[in-house]
C-alpha cells in the first residue's frame, strides 16, 4: 500500500482557491440534501439513495450463495468505495423485503 501513496503523490496538483470555494459549495449543497450516499456519477459527485446499488446486489443473489461471498464479490469486483457493514446490510434488507 505504500506504494501506491507515492504513485499518487506523484499526481498531486495544487488547486486554486476559486476551485477550492467551488468544491466547497459543491459539498454544502450535498450536506444539506442529506441523503444516505454520495456517488461519483461521470466524474460527479452526487447524492442518492440508499437503494442506489441495489441492481448490482441483486444479479450477485443466487440460492444458498453465503452473504460473506457475495460480499467479497462485490468488494473485489467494484471499487465503489463502500465497506463491507454496507453491503450486508443492504443484502439483508433485500432479502427480507423478497416475497
Amino acid at each position: 500500500m505504500p506504494a501506491d501513496i507515492a504513485h499518487y503523490l506523484q499526481l498531486a496538483q495544487d488547486v486554486s482557491e476559486d476551485e477550492q470555494r467551488a468544491h466547497s459549495y459543491e459539498w454544502q449543497a450535498l450536506v444539506v440534501e442529506n441523503a444516505p450516499l454520495r456517488v461519483n456519477l461521470n466524474g460527479h459527485l452526487v447524492s442518492a439513495p440508499a437503494d442506489f446499488y441495489d441492481s448490482l446486489l441483486e444479479r450477485q443473489i443466487q440460492p444458498g450463495r453465503p452473504i460473506v461471498q457475495i460480499i467479497g464479490e462485490m468488494l473485489m469486483r467494484y471499487s465503489l468505495g463502500l465497506p463491507d457493514w454496507w453491503y450486508r446490510a443492504r443484502l439483508q434488507h433485500i432479502l427480507s423485503t423478497r416475497g
